[in-house]
């Protein structure tokens, strides 16, 4: 059973690679439009306006913890990712801070230095043209996407 589910996986991040990539001379170059910063900008004040901070803690925790789920999953793939091992680590160290946080704006704060590594997503370029995934990192991005919306987002980000 985990046989298929892996071959699906890898069959689906081959298949989607062409729609990710802009130019067949740059197959894994991402789109300007690839990321819409104002989704994750509005996730983001989503927390910040969160009424508890166990709310804001919730909704910033769980998409980061998807992120580092669908890493570990490329890196079991992969096995010998440094790269995607250090992502795991800063999207762990994340989830530390967000948990560490003492208010809903803290939260939304540490969410944001947990994906962009910038505490302001005005910084956010990751439609920048030298932007390129490995085969493998677009596989994590594809699990982060089957995932959820926001958790593939910060995999286009964090792996940029």
């Amino acid at each position: 059973m985990l046989g298929y589910a892996l071959t699906f996986l890898v069959t689906a991040a081959v298949l989607l690679a062409p729609t990710i990539a802009p130019a067949a001379s740059d197959p894994l170059a991402v789109p300007r439009c690839a990321c819409d910063r104002g989704a994750l900008e509005d996730f983001r004040n989503e927390i910040a306006s969160a009424g508890t901070l166990a709310e804001a803690q919730q909704l910033a925790a769980q998409p980061v913890q998807l992120a580092r789920s669908a890493l570990a999953r490329a890196r079991w793939l992969a096995p010998g990712g440094a790269a995607l091992a250090e992502k795991e680590r800063q999207l762990r160290d994340g989830e530390y801070a967000i948990a560490a946080a003492e208010t809903p704006e803290a939260v939304a704060g540490a969410f944001t230095v947990a994906v962009t590594g910038s505490p302001v997503l005005a910084d956010l370029s990751v439609d920048a043209p030298n932007c390129h995934y490995t085969t493998w990192e677009i596989v994590a991005i594809v699990l982060g996407f089957i995932l959820g919306i926001i958790p593939g987002i910060i995999l286009l980000i964090i792996l940029c």
